[in-house]
């Protein structure tokens, strides 16, 4: 077997290539022992060239993962083959190395999660900003430009026209962060009567049928080699990272209401942010003092359509089809949300018009301003306590989602309020149509 190690910063790569038997692990262990220093926090095996796995070689590995525990790391396993993964799996190691497809997103976590524990490091060195509804502390995320795309057209659910040709699938895998309007199974009578809210937010997936029954669908696919595939007649998908984070805390104890915090967000990218255009996506671990919310109670297929050929919003039609809140749905709750805003005060000529306006619409109960125009969904889940700190977007979700009960999906109201939350902030560069997005 060949070993071949690099430093980088606190992130040691390691190269594997050949048969990890008894033999090669005793060797591989004299290379491997003194290149794990107190240095490294993560290390990374790329295992794409290993083509045979043993017992010895599960102990050298997991020796290796037990050596780095004390520095709070890890040993991350990339491109493993078929064969190793069985062996793994056999064994009942599946779930003790986090494991990825490729090396470079593997790498890519690492680097992550080392920025998120320095910027933990230095918490109280971190930019804070009173804004005129909150507070928030700035973590620095990626400098990679963000974008948000599209599947179909807002407008052919306003009007209730979808067609099976209108329909696309994708798969779950490539839907980490977005919302929409569609179903699961696997027949088209399956889902396309019954389609309905839909929001894909950390490795969760959740529908409202529009059966009458008012009962949101929960999935949480625990691997995902592609086999799931969501099917929609209208989507919008955050494509690319969160460019910052922030850990907002509202200045009224009863919360600020989503309207609110947008607006604070808005006025802190105009200042600060010389790359927002005016709209942002936003992703929100929240403490949530009100959910008003709101559900499409028919799918907007063309059978279905109203007969005065108004849209579905229309006030003729609203009654039928929407179910909005006028009291809290739901009190002191921790909601996952993702959602996208855009900001009407700014110049927003920069978005090529039509594919910006397959997002966006008014909703009738939101009364409040037109000064920004707003598309959130959150999924809810009893009470889950914030930390004071928090480095991790993805792990805070995980940690709502394993630990937490869930109550709820739904489309969410701007006068919802957050009290706390710690969010991930897109400032949208583009909008386009998604290329993973298959004809039915």
């Amino acid at each position: 077997m060949r070993v071949v190690t690099q430093l980088n910063n606190q992130r040691l790569d390691i190269t594997l290539q050949g048969r990890m038997d008894a033999y090669a692990c005793g060797e591989a262990q004299k290379i491997l022992d003194p290149a794990v220093t107190a240095d490294v926090v993560f290390a990374v095996a790329d295992m794409a060239g290993v083509d045979y796995l043993s017992s010895a070689g599960l102990r050298l590995l997991l020796g290796l993962s037990k050596k780095l525990r004390p520095n709070g790391g890890a040993l991350i396993i990339a491109g493993a083959r078929e064969y190793c993964r069985k062996v793994m799996d056999l064994a009942g190691f599946a779930d003790t190395f986090p494991m990825f497809d490729a090396v470079e997103p593997a790498r890519a976590f690492c680097d992550q999660t080392l920025r998120e524990k320095q910027s933990l490091d230095r918490w109280d060195q971190l930019e804070c900003l009173d804004l005129e509804w909150g507070r928030v502390r700035v973590l620095p995320g990626s400098g990679d430009p963000g974008a948000a795309e599209i599947l179909g057209d807002v407008k052919d659910v306003l009007y209730a026209r979808i067609t099976p040709a209108h329909l696309c699938s994708k798969r779950f895998m490539e839907t980490e962060y977005s919302i929409g309007l569609g179903g699961l199974g696997d027949r088209l009578e399956d889902y396309l009567p019954l389609m309905g809210e839909m929001i894909t937010i950390g490795g969760t997936m959740v529908w409202l049928p529009t059966d009458g029954h008012d009962t949101p669908d929960f999935l949480i696919p625990k691997s995902d080699r592609g086999q799931v595939t969501l099917h929609t007649g209208f989507n919008v998908t955050l494509a690319g990272k969160f460019n910052e984070f922030m850990m907002y805390e509202s200045r009224d104890p009863a919360g600020a209401t989503m309207t609110q915090l947008y607006r604070d967000l808005f006025h802190s990218a105009r200042h600060r942010r010389p790359d927002f255009k005016g709209a942002l996506a936003l992703s929100l671990r929240a403490q949530m003092g009100t959910v008003y919310g709101s559900g499409i109670k028919k799918s907007p297929i063309l059978e279905f359509a109203p007969a005065n050929g108004e849209m579905v919003i229309h006030a003729s039609n609203v009654k039928e089809w929407f179910d909005f809140d006028a009291v809290p749905r739901q009190s002191q709750v921790t909601g996952l949300i993702f959602g996208v805003g855009a900001d009407l005060t700014a110049d927003l000529s920069a978005y090529d018009q039509a594919q910006f306006n397959r997002v966006f619409y008014l909703n009738p109960a939101n009364t409040g301003g037109r000064n920004e125009m707003l598309h959130n969904h959150a999924v809810i889940f009893n009470e889950q306590p914030l930390a004071e700190r928090a480095g991790s977007l993805s792990r805070e979700i995980e940690a709502v989602v394993d630990n937490g009960e869930f109550l709820d999906m739904r489309h969410l109201l701007d006068s919802s309020t957050i009290t706390r939350a710690f969010l991930g902030i897109s400032y949208i560069q583009e909008f386009r149509s998604d290329p993973h997005g298959a004809g039915r």
